[in-house]
């Protein structure tokens, strides 16, 4: 899963120049390609959750066993890695908005965030089965927009009563 980010910071860049400044069907599939990126990176925000879930365990643990009182802790100040952290967790989730989700305003948003911050170090230890890894979740979101019919190009109508 921490894959996901030096991914997406890879994906998401080519795919909003195929949307803009492709031919009309390199664009219509550019387009449903970068809804599923987008919706990766939920999945990227729910394994973040649940590192830092895990962390916060850690740290109570490390407190019972050595003592310490929460008073006695120092206070806690926010830098730069807890903003892009936070903005991590949270901006994603706009993504299931239809409406957010096929506009190229919140996938920008989050480049900048993960060029400001940099993607990190990753091991490059099977790469290759990473990207492949990448790929075919990359496949199984889109089919599953493509079965709810929420892809940029499908029409979706709703009919309460026939």
């Amino acid at each position: 899963m921490a894959f996901i980010e030096p991914a997406y910071a890879f994906t998401a860049p080519l795919l909003l120049l195929f949307s803009l400044f492709g031919h009309l069907a390199l664009k219509r599939y550019a387009k449903a390609l970068l809804a599923a990126t987008n919706l990766i990176f939920i999945l990227y925000a729910v394994f973040l959750i649940n590192q830092l879930i895990d962390l916060v365990k850690l740290g109570q643990e490390l407190m019972k066993q050595s003592g310490i009182k929460p008073e006695e802790l120092p206070p806690f100040e926010p830098d730069a890695y807890f903003f892009r952290l936070t903005a991590f967790i949270i901006l994603p989730w706009f993504f299931l908005i239809r409406r957010v989700r096929n506009t190229p305003w919140l996938p920008i948003v989050l480049l900048l965030i993960i060029v400001a911050g940099g993607t990190g170090s990753w091991n490059y230890f099977n790469l290759t089965f990473k990207i492949l890894h990448y790929a075919s979740l990359l496949c199984a979101v889109y089919a599953f927009l493509w079965l709810l019919k929420e892809l940029p190009f499908q029409r979706r109508t709703r009919k309460l009563f026939k």
